[in-house]
């Protein structure tokens, strides 16, 4: 059953990033990530570059959040100064009903952030624990990433 349910989560994690993938500025410089995984490994290439599409590009992670529904870290991956990806890194525990509630919150609150190109979004109804936590790590890679 749990293994079922990890598959949900790993699908629909996969979903969200294959989704920033496609709607991903086509012909993007590449993106040097030498610290990938590690918080602040984002580059700055186009930060100096000027011009209405220069700006911040790379991948950060915020912090990771703890509550008493367990650990939640969220990574965001930027181009040109533009948010195209939002992903968790960690969310919850391994319990069923976190499980469930992380597999419908986590997608949506993703939706929001990139719809709003901003971490400042409505929390996501019925994930009391899962939303605040998952939003302030998300603030936290928007920090980071100078955004």
């Amino acid at each position: 059953m749990r293994r079922g349910r990890r598959a949900i989560v790993v699908v629909g994690s996969a979903a969200i990033v294959a989704a920033g993938y496609v709607s991903a500025p086509k012909g993007a410089p590449a993106v040097d990530l030498g610290g990938a995984g590690q918080p602040g490994s984002g580059t700055a290439s186009g930060a100096a570059s000027g011009g209405a599409a220069g700006g911040v590009s790379g991948t950060f992670e915020g912090p990771v959040v703890t509550n008493a529904r367990g650990d939640y870290q969220a990574r965001i991956t930027v181009t040109d100064g533009l948010v195209v990806a939002v992903d968790a890194v960690t969310a919850g525990t391994t319990a069923p009903e976190s499980e469930r509630i992380n597999a419908q919150a986590i997608p949506e609150l993703a939706r929001r952030v990139l719809e709003a190109q901003d971490w400042d979004v409505d929390a996501y109804s019925g994930a009391s624990f899962t939303s605040p936590a998952f939003l302030e790590s998300v603030h936290g890679a928007f920090d980071d990433a100078g955004l």
